[in-house]
C-alpha cells in the first residue's frame, strides 16, 4: 500500500505527464496572466518562450530563469484557465511548476522557499482579501 506521500508524488507525476502531453506551448496562459507585468525579469519575454521554460522545468530539465520567475510571481488568479485553447489547466501547470521548483518532488530546489520570508503570508493574505469591482478589475488588468 502506498503512503500518502507516494500517492501525492504519483498524482503530481500523472498531472505533469498530462500537461506535457497536452500543452502546445502557445503561451496564451502567460499572455492572460495579470502578474507578468509586475516582474522586470519578464518584460520583453514572449508567452511561448516562457511556457517552453515551464515545460522544461516540469520535464526535469531545470527550466529557464524566466520560467522560474513566472512560477515565483504566479498568484493562482485563474485568468489563464479560459485562455488555454487546449483545455490544459494552466493554473495547475503553474502549481506543479512551483512544487517542482521548490524541490518538493525530490529534485533540486530552484526557488527559495517563500514560506521562510516573514512577509510571505502577509502579502498573500492582503492580496487575497482584496475584492475588486468589475471596473477596478478592468483597470488593474491594463
Amino acid at each position: 500500500m502506498e503512503s500518502e506521500t507516494e500517492q501525492l508524488i504519483a498524482y503530481v507525476e500523472r498531472n505533469i505527464e498530462r500537461t506535457l502531453a497536452d500543452c502546445t506551448t502557445c503561451g496564451k496562459c502567460f499572455d492572460a496572466c495579470p502578474m507578468t507585468e509586475y516582474s522586470a525579469a519578464l518584460n520583453g519575454k514572449t508567452g511561448p518562450e516562457v511556457v517552453a521554460g515551464i515545460r522544461s522545468l516540469l520535464a526535469g530539465d531545470g527550466g529557464t530563469p524566466a520560467a522560474l520567475e513566472w512560477t515565483r510571481v504566479c498568484t493562482q488568479s485563474a485568468r489563464c484557465i479560459p485562455a488555454c485553447p487546449e483545455n490544459v489547466n494552466p493554473m495547475l501547470m503553474m502549481r506543479l511548476s512551483r512544487i517542482t521548483a521548490l524541490g518538493s518532488t525530490g529534485g533540486p530546489a530552484l526557488l527559495p522557499d517563500g514560506k521562510r520570508d516573514p512577509n510571505f503570508f502577509r502579502r498573500i493574505n492582503a492580496f487575497s482579501a482584496l475584492q475588486f469591482s468589475d471596473a477596478e478589475l478592468a483597470a488593474w488588468q491594463r
